[in-house]
This record gives C-alpha cells, sequence and structure tokens, in this order.
C-alpha cells in the first residue's frame, strides 16, 4: 500500500491521537468517521487543524478534487451511498423550488470527504484490506458515481422542462 508522506504524516497524526486516549469510529452509513475526545466530546475535524493542543490530520486536496478514485482505492463503499442519497435528496429540492443546487453535491460532498478521509483512510490501513489499483480506481469509480447518480438523473428528466 503506497503511501504519499503527507498521507503518511496525517496517519501518525492519528496514531497520536488515538495514543493520547482519541477514538475513532464510524457510525452508520455516515460516510466521514466520527472522532471523540479522551473527554467523550464528539471533536469537529471539518477544515480544522487543532482540537485544543492537539494536532488534528488536516484537509486532502487530492480526496477532494478525486473523492471518487480514493472512495475505491480503500473500498469505501458508504461514499458512492452518500453521494446518491445527497443527489436524490437534492434533485428533488432543485425540482419542487426550481433553484439549482448542483454546486451543494459538485463542492460540498468531495468538501466533506476531503475533511474526513485522513480518519477513513487511517481505519483502512488498520484493517490490512488489500487496496484497489489506481487505473482501476479511477474507471470503476466514474462507474459507480453514475450508478450512484441514477435516480437523481432520472428526478431531473421528469421534472426538468
Amino acid at each position: 500500500m503506497a503511501l504519499s508522506p503527507e498521507m503518511k504524516l496525517r496517519l501518525d497524526k492519528i496514531d497520536t491521537l488515538v495514543e493520547k486516549g482519541y477514538l475513532v469510529k464510524t457510525k452508520g452509513d455516515f460516510p466521514i468517521p466520527i472522532v471523540i475526545s479522551p473527554e467523550g466530546k464528539a471533536v469537529n475535524t471539518y477544515l480544522q487543524g487543532k482540537y485544543g493542543d492537539d494536532s488534528l490530520p488536516g484537509f486532502s486536496w487530492i480526496a477532494f478534487f478525486f473523492p471518487f478514485v480514493f472512495a475505491t482505492k480503500i473500498r469505501h463503499w458508504k461514499y458512492f451511498w452518500f453521494l446518491g442519497i445527497v443527489g436524490f435528496i437534492l434533485s428533488i429540492i432543485e425540482s419542487i423550488f426550481n433553484i439549482d443546487l448542483s454546486i451543494a453535491l459538485s463542492f460540498g460532498v468531495p468538501l466533506l470527504y476531503g475533511s474526513g478521509y485522513p480518519f477513513q483512510r487511517w481505519l483502512f490501513v488498520k484493517s490490512n484490506k488489500e487496496e484497489i489499483g489506481t487505473l482501476l480506481s479511477v474507471l470503476l469509480g466514474i462507474l459507480l458515481s453514475l450508478v450512484a447518480l441514477i435516480p437523481s438523473f432520472i428526478i431531473y428528466g421528469i421534472f426538468t422542462p
């Protein structure tokens, strides 16, 4: 499993947090892991660099620009479920109120994923699973994104004049 020096540094920061008593866990179908402080409080990891005196892993720009590739690479299928559900809900809202919310899907979901990807990658590394190759991740990620958005495309097709 190839890790960039930047990602290795982020994973080391998460290891340090866990050694200090932080807990990293997943909850339901939400695609971003939840971080719990040693005091039992949820930690806001979105676009944050620190929590108190502790350094957080930070934002992953590569996961922001290519979330479908990196979600596929680490077999994070919840990302595609989340993408499909958010896309479907936004398409219904767009159809009802005749407003354009495509920026929320094209910018908001990757922003959320870029914030949580270091934690998701850390969980994947700890699972000792084999990652999917880059070329296959690109192709499969594009295909899975299109499949996840089929319900949204149907709503757009029905309600868009």
